[in-house]
């Protein structure tokens, strides 16, 4: 058996923002074949890809069945093999910054913390401070979604950006990847984890459920501006609609703090949206992905 099928269930499980959307059909690859077979089994819906379901905003309460969500949590082998780390999709950050340090490899604390799988992270080029998963692939395998064809990929300059890749433009699920390796040491590589945890949990809200920071960094001729600036000079700092609510911690985090619906937080993010817009004449651009 290759996949699992499931109708009519709860999507709450698989968004950070524990949104309690639901969905008439889902579809969980147990590897990479069954992946192949999702695409088939899926012809003529459209297809939602999610993981752990960070950086991704649910916008309906209900998906009837023209819509297939393909869930690749069961997607998480993650191996060394000759010299490179090989990585299923579905596989957490936090799991891999661990794996590295037990392996004294290098390069991959500041993953420890991002709430995300290394699907998504290559989907959006995740990363922190100066580091980005992008600066160690080696290639990325995908399976094509018009005809179900395995592809590796050896991407070149370009190919990544600031949180967003090549991949966004591309009709294909994101199956494995291989990482470089760089030897490290093993208290050195647990104390950055330490460290960047530390740093993110003084920072970010750890009390209510969110999806990561809601929108990209702006720019206005030429000048980087920082969103929780933007939000304090607008009064957005702690603005609730219904259970949705800019935190008060971090305001470029939206957090969940009283069963938010899908409604609450699109509402919250256009009202955010408009007073920078008419404040500021700044256009935020969200760093979510909306389903």
């Amino acid at each position: 058996m290759n996949t699992l099928i499931q109708k009519n269930i709860s999507l709450k499980r698989f968004n950070t923002l524990r949104l309690d959307s639901h969905c008439d059909y889902a579809i969980t690859p147990l590897n990479i074949d069954g992946v192949v077979e999702a695409i088939k089994l899926s012809e003529g819906k459209r297809r939602v890809i999610l993981g752990n379901g960070s950086n991704v905003l649910l916008t309906k309460e209900h998906y009837d069945d023209s819509t297939a969500f393909i869930l690749m949590h069961r997607l998480d082998d993650l191996d060394i093999v000759d010299n490179e780390i090989i990585v299923e999709a579905g596989r957490t950050l936090h799991d891999l910054a661990w794996f590295t340090m037990d392996h004294e490899v290098d390069g991959y604390a500041f993953c420890e913390d991002i709430p995300g799988t290394v699907g998504g992270a290559l989907l959006m080029n995740a990363g922190q401070w100066e580091y980005t998963i992008s600066q160690y692939v080696n290639w990325v395998e995908v399976v094509h979604c018009d005809d179900a064809r395995i592809e590796r990929i050896y991407p070149q300059e370009g190919f990544f950006g600031y949180r967003h890749s090549a991949f966004n433009t591309m009709d294909a699920i994101i199956v494995r990847a291989g990482l470089s390796i760089i030897k490290g040491v093993y208290n050195d590589i647990f104390e950055k984890i330490m460290y960047y945890k530390r740093e993110r949990y003084m920072k970010q809200p750890r009390n209510y459920p969110n999806a990561g920071s809601v929108f990209k960094r702006p720019y206005k001729n030429g000048e980087s501006l920082y969103v929780w600036k933007l939000f304090d000079a607008t009064d957005m700092r702690g603005h609730q609609v219904g259970g949705a609510q800019i935190s008060d911690k971090h305001p470029g985090f939206i957090v969940n703090v009283d069963n938010a619906t899908s409604t609450d937080c699109v509402q919250l993010i256009e009202e955010a949206k408009r007073r920078v817009k008419a404040e500021f004449d700044v256009d935020l651009e969200l760093e979510w992905r909306i389903i």
